[in-house]
């Protein structure tokens, strides 16, 4: 029953026994307000002509497809990749540039309907099955003609749509492939041969819907059984050409029709709806085939036909559309042949058509909602030298290997067709290089200088500042090390250099200490001569003095007094002359020698003053060693110009102490003075310094050099409590040598 208001918009009939509504399309059109689009076109971005297959895929990257042979497309929002047959290659690239449909699979590999055969395509690594073999088993080529698929995730399989007819693939298995009633001769009014849909139906899991060259067939799948579907056609055995089915929120089944007509279905009580759509002006041509239509589930649905892309009241078949307008060239492009429609993630629409592709700069529908989690993408990575030639990933996910000298390194991103292209921020960080994020809107940064070791690529986007970044990407890189570049080559070569450097040192050392060393045995050497030279000197000196002693004796002492000192001379002649020819002697052989000439000089001034020899008893004088005809000189001086000369009689002392390592010895004697010895020597107009003293105090300068030690002697001036002069001491601290010839 209809009321007054439907009966003056609809037209009931029922014909061949099928319910039907025909609405009267020529009160049922209007424009829809512009919208502005931006245009992927024929000739300009884009190979061939006649685009379709529109497909979101899950990282928000858009797919389509060229019927003119240009191949298959993926568009980022800023560029375009092109996927084409090779003929080297037909294994590894889509089987034809020919391109009908789009499909994920339940495997989650893209399937690519071509004009001969199937290829299965992984989104993210980018490699590429092909399939088109598997026909050349099937005698007619029309198999090879893939039109549309379907996954069945329910029954794991992938159903495929040809111009043969329904075959069905098992998606983990791609060899495992069956085509449904291969027969010869099929009558395609009971067995569909070219099939454009096919879509599941949402309450019976055994069946499908298939659309086709024939009609609207019934696919039950356990009981592999077509139906044909009557439809309200002029006649009974009229053909209709469904190109296009979709569901909508009540359960009707929607057809997209060659004819121009948008047909409803309602598969429980067999009633049809059916809304004629218009041919634009726009388009040379006699139909307005309708390619595509998409209910949003609000009763509306937007189509797209040879020459409109409109949005329907799916009720009452009132429908608002767009169609080319030469005044506004963001519009629609010409030539028409709007095959497939698209809304994506923003709710933006794209329409495929024969010129090429348009993309709403404004959202038009709600999202869809196949993007769950978008983010940025790593579309490429190029490194410096280049040595790989294979093919690259399309999404690059996995941790990268590279060489050790590949140490330039730049990384493309994209965040996957954004809303507004130019207002895309993006953050990025090299883990292991920078300490924070870096911001910019380039999608492109280069590291040029890297080090070897482990990186970790980070970014991230907003498509606005009043949007929070995306979920960050992440993408390792390992760079071997050279040698160079390991802590543990710098602690060996450390170590290395540090020997290196101790043995330089050393072998310095050793060559100064023996260039000091041949050095030290030269002047030792010439220190000998030197000694040797003054102990020669010594001895003449010694001998003159005591020939002139001799002298004396033999005029004023009787023939015993001189043959006593003659004796004692010859003894002390004797040791003198032994001891010289060594360059150490015992403290004893010097003190037994030095004992017989203060005897001998005692006998000479018959007398005249007396001597005290002190010994200290630690010493042990055989084993203390010091250089001979030390302490004599200064005996000498202190009875000849000390003690020969003074009133009275004299006192000499001389002591020997033991200092620990060094001996002190002590020659004291009361006598007048170094300054009243001046004054005699001035008297008798002798400015000679004294020989002996001379050469001791040079002798004592070139042992101290020999053997390395520090022989002082210290002249001390003694005075009596009047401040007359009353003697001279002489404290000569000798350190005790150990003779290397011993």
């Amino acid at each position: 029953t209809l009321s007054k208001h439907a009966v003056l918009r609809w037209k009931f009939m029922a014909r061949n026994g099928v319910l039907l509504f025909l609405v009267w399309s020529s009160q049922l059109s209007a424009q829809l307000p512009a919208v502005s689009y931006q245009h992927l076109r024929r000739d300009f971005e884009l190979f061939s002509s006649s685009f379709s297959s529109l497909f979101e895929d899950e990282y928000g990257f858009i797919w389509f497809g060229s019927l003119g042979g240009g191949g298959l497309y993926r568009y980022d929002g800023y560029n375009l990749k092109t996927f084409q047959t090779d003929p080297n290659n037909l294994k590894s690239s889509v089987a034809s540039s020919i391109i009908n449909d789009v499909q994920y699979g339940a495997n989650g590999l893209l399937y690519i309907g071509t004009y001969f055969g199937i290829s299965a395509l992984d989104a993210k690594t980018g490699k590429i099955e092909s399939f088109n073999n598997e026909y050349d088993l099937f005698s007619d080529v029309r198999m090879g003609i893939t039109n549309t698929f379907l996954s069945d995730t329910i029954h794991d399989v992938l159903w495929i749509g040809t111009r043969y007819g329904l075959a069905r693939m098992d998606p983990f298995d791609h060899s495992s492939f069956t085509v449904l009633h291969k027969e010869p001769n099929i009558n395609p009014v009971k067995i569909p041969m070219d099939i454009w849909s096919i879509i599941h139906d949402p309450k019976e899991q055994e069946r499908l819907w298939l659309g086709t060259s024939t009609g609207l067939f019934q696919y039950t799948i356990n009981k592999d059984e077509f139906t044909r579907i009557k439809h309200p056609g002029a006649e009974a055995d009229s053909v209709l050409i469904v190109i296009d089915l979709a569901w909508d929120e009540n359960g009707m089944l929607w057809i997209a029709a060659y004819d121009g007509n948008v047909m409803g279905y309602n598969v429980t009580t067999g009633e049809w709806k059916i809304y004629p759509v218009r041919a634009s002006s726009t388009v040379n041509s006699t139909t307005n085939e309708v390619f595509k239509i998409v209910p949003l589930g609000d009763g509306t649905a937007w189509i797209s036909t040879r020459s409109i892309v409109g949005k329907m009241d799916l009720t009452t078949g009132k429908y608002e559309s767009w169609e080319y307008d030469a005044s506004r060239p963001d519009g629609l492009m010409p030539n028409g042949a709007f095959r497939d429609l698209l809304f994506d993630r923003h709710g933006k629409l794209l329409i495929a058509s024969w010129r090429g592709i348009h993309s709403s700069r404004q959202t038009v529908a709600k999202p869809s909602e196949r993007i769950k989690d978008i983010r940025v993408a790593i579309t490429d990575v190029e490194t410096s030298p280049v040595y790989e030639n294979g093919p690259k990933p399309l999404i690059y996910s996995e941790e990268m290997v590279l060489r050790k000298d590949q140490r330039d390194v730049t990384f493309q991103y994209v965040l996957p067709n954004p809303l507004n292209a130019s207002a895309v921020t993006f953050q990025y960080m090299l883990e292991g290089l920078d300490k924070d994020w870096i911001t910019t809107d380039q999608r492109r940064v280069r590291y040029p200088k890297l080090g070897g070791g482990d990186y970790r690529f980070l970014v991230r986007a907003r498509e606005s500042t009043s949007q929070p970044w995306t979920e960050t990407t992440s993408l390792g890189i390992q760079i071997p090390k050279r040698l160079a570049e390991y802590a543990v080559f710098w602690v060996v070569l450390g170590m290395v250099i540090l020997g290196l450097a101790v043995a330089l040192y050393k072998f310095l050392v050793s060559r100064a200490k023996k260039e000091e060393r041949l050095k030290a045995d030269f002047e030792h050497q010439v220190s000998e001569v030197q000694m040797q030279a003054l102990r020669a000197q010594m001895n003449p000196h010694f001998l003159f003095n005591s020939l002139n002693s001799i002298k004396y004796f033999a005029i004023s002492k009787s023939k015993d007094e001189t043959a006593a000192y003659l004796s004692k001379f010859s003894l002390l002649v004797r040791s003198i002359l032994n001891n010289s020819k060594s360059r150490t002697i015992s403290l004893k052989d010097e003190l037994d020698a030095l004992q017989l000439y203060i005897e001998i000089e005692h006998l000479r001034l018959d007398g005249k003053f007396d001597y005290t020899v002190d010994i200290d008893s630690s010493i042990h004088v055989r084993q203390a060693q010091i250089p001979p005809m030390i302490l004599q000189p200064y005996v000498e001086n202190a009875i000849w110009h000390g003690l020969m000369h003074k009133e009275g009689r004299g006192m000499l002392l001389v002591q020997v102490k033991d200092m620990g390592h060094q001996i002190q010895c002590v020659i004291e004697d009361n006598g007048i003075g170094r300054a009243k010895s001046a004054e005699f020597r001035n008297a008798r107009n002798d400015h000679k310094k004294s020989v002996g003293m001379q050469i001791t105090s040079d002798r004592i300068t070139l042992i101290n050099r020999i053997y390395k030690i520090d022989t002082q002697v210290h002249v001390v001036d003694l005075t009596d409590k009047d401040g007359h002069a009353a003697g001279t001491r002489v404290v000569i601290n000798v350190p005790l040598i150990r003779d290397e010839e011993e």
